[in-house]
């Protein structure tokens, strides 16, 4: 059952950024893929289950700033795809357009770019902050307009 796991991972990212201050956690909630696949994208459910990882979301942001890490961190909230009913994996925006929310140390407050960007351009957004030369096979662009 896809409600069960999320609270327990929640639980766990908390207890480990707060006790390890970790320089780099990546937290991947599965459950708006296992909604959309059961009950469809766009749908009541789905929503749900949205408003209720934006409360794990807070937590996690709380534990950050327990930690005392939350000044010098970057938070990125985003999606590895799409959907359209129960499905995904097509040509169509609704597939392949995912949020991309940054903020944090050194990002410009309110903002949004107009540039395109793929999901491949976390990777390399992530490798750019932390000063890390791009591998030459990748395609990504980092979205390095969002920071001042």
């Amino acid at each position: 059952d896809y409600n069960q796991y999320p609270t327990a991972l929640c639980e766990m990212a908390c207890k480990y950024i707060t006790e390890k201050k970790p320089v780099l956690t990546a937290i991947c909630f599965d459950n708006p893929d296992h909604v959309g696949h059961a009950d469809g994208h766009d749908t009541p459910a789905y929503y749900a289950k949205l408003k209720e990882l934006d409360g794990y979301v807070g937590q996690i942001l709380d534990a950050i700033k327990a930690a005392g890490i939350y000044d010098n961190s970057i938070i990125i909230v985003t999606a590895d795809h799409g959907g359209i009913n129960k499905g995904h994996g097509g040509k169509t925006m609704r597939e392949m357009e995912t949020p991309f929310i940054i903020t944090g140390k050194n990002v410009k407050k309110g903002g949004a770019f107009d540039e395109s960007m793929m999901q491949f351009d976390c990777a390399s957004t992530v490798a750019s902050i932390f000063g890390l030369e791009q591998p030459q096979v990748w395609i990504g662009r980092p979205m390095m307009q969002v920071f001042e």
